[in-house]
């Protein structure tokens, strides 16, 4: 069932469909994002600005953690991946039964990349993909002096 404020926006989206070969445009005063979601576009816009204001902030602290820490920062990144790849895995992967079946195969994606298991979930390939690209990179400087 649709409310009356969707309905109306619905309609005017349609009315702004080309019939035989007309050319119509879509009002700018109708805020479809604001009708459906109650989110106007205005404010998404905002948000997401200000997300991308934080990023740098974030990936600076996070840059800096992992030179000045860079065994804590292996550990810490693969047992939050193998945490996540449990939740993920767990109910529907036979392979996953506990962390420590998950904490190995995040392991082997982070470094050799070979395991009996395998991802079955979009989530855990996703978690599994992540662990193989920045895995890599946190195992090689594992071993590694922090820097001063």
């Amino acid at each position: 069932m649709l409310t009356p404020e969707q309905e109306q926006a619905l309609d005017t989206l349609l009315a702004s469909v080309p019939k035989n070969g007309e050319e119509t445009a879509v009002s700018p005063s109708a805020d479809f994002l604001q009708t459906w979601l109650g989110v106007s576009g205005s404010q998404l816009k905002d948000y997401l600005s200000t997300l991308l204001n934080q990023k740098n902030a974030w990936q600076d602290t996070f840059l800096t953690w992992v030179e000045g820490n860079p065994l804590d920062s292996a550990f810490g990144f693969l047992g939050a991946a193998a945490a996540a790849f449990y939740a993920a895995e767990k109910d529907a992967n036979p392979k996953i039964t506990t962390y420590v079946d998950a904490f190995y195969y995040i392991a082997t994606c982070a470094s050799v990349g070979y395991a009996d298991v395998f991802a079955v979930t979009q989530s855990g390939k996703a978690i599994a993909s992540l662990v193989m690209v920045v895995g890599p990179g946190l195992a090689d400087r594992a071993l590694n002096r922090p820097k001063e």
